[in-house]
Formats: C-alpha cells, sequence, structure tokens
C-alpha cells in the first residue's frame, strides 16, 4: 500500500467488554490488537494520537454515528476505553443498541488515519496512527474482534480500569451486593437447612457483602472529596455557529423591505422572502404585524427590533463626535441640582459666635430631543440583495445621521430650539480667536485655554480637544528649525496633543479660507441622555431636496419639489433619540478661526 497521510485505513482489534450500562448506553472495556487482521497489518496502541470524543460509527458508516469515545486510556496491552451510545436519540440508533447488547453486533474496528509504519511479514507495521474513528462492526477482519457483552457487572476482585469514574464504581459495586444478597436468600429459602458447602457458601457471602460494604464507603468519601475541590472545566462545544454578516446588516435589509412594502408589514414578509433576507427578518417583520407597547402584553415583540436597531446604534455611535467623548451618561427628562453659589467659612476667635452661610442651588434641566436625517435611494437599488448594495444603504443612513448630530453638538451657532434640538456644547462658551499661525501662536493658544480651565477649577485630566482633521494635519506637519516635529501625536485620525486626547471631524466649523474651531471640553461636563432609533419610509411624498429646507406646514416658501414616486426613488427618514448639556457654561473654551500652518 501507499503510505500517506490522506489515507484512511480500518483496523480491527479485541474488545473485551468488562461492563455495559443499560441505563447510560456506556460501554467499558480494552481495545487491543493482540494478532493481525486478515490484511497482516499490526496497529500499536502507544502509537495512537486522537483527541476526544471519538465519533462512535456502525461499519465505518460517516452518516451513522451512534455516539462517542468519552475515555481512552492507552497502556501497553492495549487502549481502554469508555463509550457512550446515544442510545435513545434515533430509533436506528437503538435498534443498534439493541443489536450490540444481543450480541448481533459482535466486533469493533478502528477508523485511523496511517503516520509511520513498517513492513512485517504480511502487511504493516503502524507505529503512528491518528485515530479517526471507532466503529461497531458485524463482521471484522480480525477474527479475535468481538464483542463479548456482558450483562453483569464484573466481580470486585477483578481488575477495574482506571478510566472508571467513581460512581460507576460504587453502582458496579452495589450491582456485585445485590447478586451476592440473591444468592443468599436462593440457600435459605429451600425449605431445608444448610449443608456444610452450602453454610461456608453463605459465611463466604456475608464476608464479602461486609467488604463491599466497607469499600462503597471509601468510594463515597473519596467522591465527596473530588466534588469538594472540584472546578469547573470549560467544554469547547464540537461545533459553533456564528452569524458573520457585518454589523447592522439586518437592520438595514429590515429598513429596505419596509421602505420597498410602502410601510405595510405583511408585504414587507414577502419581499424579505423573495430577497431571501432570512429567518431574522422576516421574524422581526411579522412582530411588527400586531403593535406591541411597554404596557401591553406584546411588549416580546420589541426586543427583537430593538437589538437590530441596537446593532445600528453601534455602528452609529463611533462614527459622531459625541461617540469619540466619554460625557456622563444621564436619563432623558430630568432635572439635577447644580450649586450657583457655595458655602464659606470663617475664622473664630475664642469665645466668638460660628457665622452662618447657606449655599444656593439651582436647577439643570436634561430634556428629550431627535435628530432626524432623510436619504433617498432608487426602488432598483433598493431590491438589489447583494452585499455591496447594502452596504452602500447603511453607509449612507450612517453618514445622514451623523452629520445632523455632529453639527448640532459643536456648531457654536446653534442656539438649540425649545423642544427641538438642544443647543451646541460650544454655543455660548468663551471663544478667542487664534493669536497667530506659527507654533509659538499655537503654543500661546493652547496655554490660554488650559488657564481658563484652571481658574474654573475644572480638572484638566478629562479634558479633550475637538478639531478639524486639517487642522490636525497642519499641527502635524509643523517643523521646528532642526526639522524635528513641533507637536508629536497628534495626526489626522487623532492622537494626543499637549497632552490631551484629541478627536477629529470633518463636521467641526470652519473652512479652508476663514479657518477652523478648535474646541477644549471637559467631558465630565457634558451630560448626555441618549433614546432608541426609529426609522420611517414613503415612496408618495415631494421632497425639497436641500441640506437645509425652508419649506414647512407653518409658513411655506416656494421651492423646487421631486416626487419620489415619479423618479421611482423611496425616502428613509431615521430618527435618533439623543439630547446633551454643559453641566457648567465654562466646561468649553473654543479657539475660533485658526490658520495654523
Amino acid at each position: 500500500m501507499n503510505l500517506n497521510e490522506n489515507s484512511k485505513k480500518n483496523a480491527n482489534s479485541t474488545l473485551i467488554v468488562k461492563s455495559i450500562d443499560e441505563e447510560r448506553g456506556l460501554i467499558f472495556g480494552i481495545a487491543t490488537t493482540p494478532k493481525p487482521d486478515r490484511d497482516g497489518d499490526i496497529i500499536l496502541p502507544e502509537g495512537a494520537s486522537f483527541n476526544l470524543p471519538i465519533p462512535l460509527l456502525f461499519n465505518h458508516d460517516q452518516n451513522q454515528p451512534i455516539g462517542h469515545v468519552i475515555e481512552a486510556t492507552v497502556t501497553s496491552t492495549g487502549i481502554e476505553i469508555v463509550a457512550k451510545v446515544a442510545k435513545d436519540a434515533t430509533t436506528k440508533i437503538s435498534e443498534i443498541w439493541q443489536m450490540i447488547k444481543s450480541g448481533l453486533v459482535t466486533g469493533f474496528s478502528v477508523g485511523f488515519r496511517p503516520i509511520e509504519a513498517s513492513p512485517i511479514e504480511g502487511g504493516l507495521c503502524f507505529k503512528k496512527w491518528n485515530w479517526l474513528e471507532l466503529s461497531a462492526v458485524t463482521v471484522p477482519s480480525n477474527i479475535d474482534a468481538e464483542i463479548k457483552v456482558v450483562k453483569s457487572t464484573p466481580s470486585h476482585q477483578g481488575k477495574v480500569i482506571q478510566s472508571m469514574t467513581i460512581a460507576d464504581q460504587i453502582q458496579q459495586f452495589h450491582a456485585k451486593k445485590t447478586e451476592l444478597l440473591a444468592s443468599m436468600d436462593s440457600l435459605i429459602t429451600k425449605g431445608v437447612t444448610l449443608s456444610g458447602d452450602e453454610d461456608a457458601q453463605y459465611k463466604s457471602a456475608e464476608v464479602e457483602i461486609t467488604t463491599i460494604d466497607q469499600h462503597i464507603d471509601r468510594l463515597k468519601s473519596a467522591e465527596a472529596r473530588q466534588a469538594k475541590d472540584a472546578k469547573p472545566v470549560a467544554r469547547t462545544p464540537y461545533i459553533t455557529v456564528g452569524d458573520n454578516t457585518p454589523k447592522g446588516t439586518d437592520f438595514v435589509r429590515f429598513t429596505k423591505a419596509l421602505a420597498l412594502s410602502r410601510g405595510n408589514p405583511m408585504q414587507a414578509v414577502e419581499i424579505a422572502k423573495g430577497l431571501q433576507y432570512g429567518n431574522r427578518v422576516e421574524t422581526v417583520l411579522k412582530a411588527a404585524i400586531a403593535a406591541g407597547s411597554t404596557t401591553s402584553a406584546d411588549f416580546s415583540v420589541l426586543v427583537e427590533p430593538q437589538l437590530m436597531a441596537n446593532e445600528f446604534i453601534e455602528l452609529l455611535r463611533p462614527e459622531t463626535i459625541l461617540g469619540k467623548l466619554t460625557p456622563r451618561q444621564v436619563p432623558q427628562n430630568i432635572r439635577l441640582p447644580k450649586a450657583t453659589s457655595g458655602t464659606s467659612a470663617s475664622w473664630i476667635g475664642e469665645g466668638k459666635p460660628a457665622p452662618l452661610t447657606n449655599a444656593a442651588f439651582g436647577d439643570l434641566e436634561i430634556g428629550s430631543h431627535k435628530v432626524g436625517a432623510i436619504a433617498v435611494f432608487t426602488e432598483d437599488l433598493l431590491r438589489r440583495s447583494e452585499p455591496a448594495a447594502e452596504a452602500l444603504v447603511r453607509d449612507d443612513l450612517l453618514a445622514t445621521v451623523v452629520q445632523a448630530v455632529d453639527l448640532a453638538f459643536i456648531d457654536p451657532a446653534n442656539a438649540g430650539i425649545t423642544g427641538v434640538k438642544p443647543a451646541a456644547i460650544t454655543n455660548g462658551a468663551d471663544a478667542t480667536a487664534a493669536s497667530g499661525t506659527d507654533a509659538d501662536a499655537v503654543r500661546a493658544d493652547v496655554t490660554s485655554a488650559y488657564k481658563k480651565f484652571i481658574a474654573a477649577n475644572h480638572p484638566l485630566a478629562t479634558g479633550v480637544w475637538i478639531m478639524n482633521p486639517s487642522t490636525a494635519l497642519s499641527l502635524s506637519m509643523m517643523r521646528n528649525a532642526n526639522g524635528q516635529k513641533e507637536f508629536d501625536g497628534v495626526g489626522m485620525s487623532g492622537g494626543t496633543f499637549e497632552g490631551l486626547p484629541v478627536v477629529t471631524s470633518t463636521n467641526v466649523p470652519g473652512d479652508a479660507i476663514n479657518g477652523y474651531d478648535v474646541v477644549l471640553a471637559v467631558q465630565n461636563d457634558i451630560l448626555v441622555a441618549e433614546g432608541g432609533l426609529a426609522i420611517d419610509a414613503s415612496r408618495e411624498a415631494s421632497l425639497e431636496f436641500d441640506t437645509a429646507p425652508t419649506n414647512d406646514s407653518t409658513t411655506p416658501t416656494p421651492s423646487q419639489l421631486v416626487s419620489l414616486w415619479q423618479t421611482g426613488s423611496v425616502a428613509i427618514k431615521a430618527i435618533r433619540g439623543v439630547t446633551w448639556t454643559r453641566r457648567r457654561p465654562s466646561a468649553v473654551v473654543v479657539i475660533s478661526a485658526t490658520k495654523y500652518a
């Protein structure tokens, strides 16, 4: 034969069955290869390499697994095994288990891949081999490879293999004790006195039962000690099924199906089936038919859509300036007390009264706001289910929401609108124009900003710089007279600047001509309250294609509108619940109109 690592052989070895546990489907035995099989081959037990559990098959048929070899100990005379048959898993396996117990299936065969072998008379001796499976077979090639089914448990005087658990041994000795008691009862229930031999047999059984009881007590003590010292064993599952779909894809698929159906959940289910979006999307769409609320019995239907929305939010959050910070998270619609003036203390002379002082407190209100953005797609794009189309929809939804959130969060011109949107953290903040364009001017501006924080008793350790990538690039390219970097650590993607982390965003206000803002903020003093994400879609609306639309229902103005129906388009509106405020006005400092070069 040609020996290679990809070849597979089956070789039979004698299986001496020590015991069968009929209740749990366990077989305790010793697998050996004392003689060459009919092919003239021998496999050496010491050469086996394997990982438990080893599949237990029927007649080497990979489509007929019947259990596993769960323990295997290599000895000089063979491999001691414990095999567990899944006797109740299927009707077929139950039939095979009955055949093994009744002696109709009488052999065992080892399936292995040879690693190292040497020629012997009439065949090969496999010195090293990879054990792949063990099979119960009806016709073993080795005439000695037979299963000797023994339904009764072995005598306690026989060898107990090391692979048997303490519980198995206790069960074995109880069975032997029951057998001895039955034999004693049979002797004394004959209606006659015992003969000399019968009396000796009876007394011998009594002594043996006493010995068994003592040994069972020892085993129980050992079992208790092991249980006390036992540590949990992390078991790796045989098969791990994971979802490798990019995060947010299911949410986009849900959105696309709902958009194409004009918001009709029943029709959306059929669209999802046609696009082969999978069970998760279909389940959520079906659940949407029966609306749920936080006070109804149908609240469970909200769980899966919420998980989908959370996946999208997890993608959205790190793309925003707010998501790159570590502000203080608070609930929506709450009032927080804040001190507007502190208490004071005075020196007190002997026998003099201590002066009284009171702190003044005010309220800081955290409201509830929503930010929305509309993205328009053609129906042809939404009907395409390939990953590229889904990624395009996902990224466009992200971009629209990110820009809306960032501009409201960082633009000083945003003074906020009561009941509509919160003011930017930079609105009303201390703002000073940049003192110049060179490195000395940068250091002077930074020093001035730090002094303002120190004067307001803000901890500098929680500060963060927020700037446009163009500004960060300019800082990173500044060189001194020796060609060394003036501000090492900062770059277009962030980094550190003068000891504090840097967050970059193209949504930071400014331009190349007038310069960009640079913001220094105390993260712990930025309070943020986040809500969920809602999606709506329409094919019948007419939209004003403008990033700053002027039309509203109160005071409409003439403008050019585009019909979605006429252009075969679908508009998807994403609404994100989020709001923020500064805990103290001094928590943000702005260096405006920077033109560092």
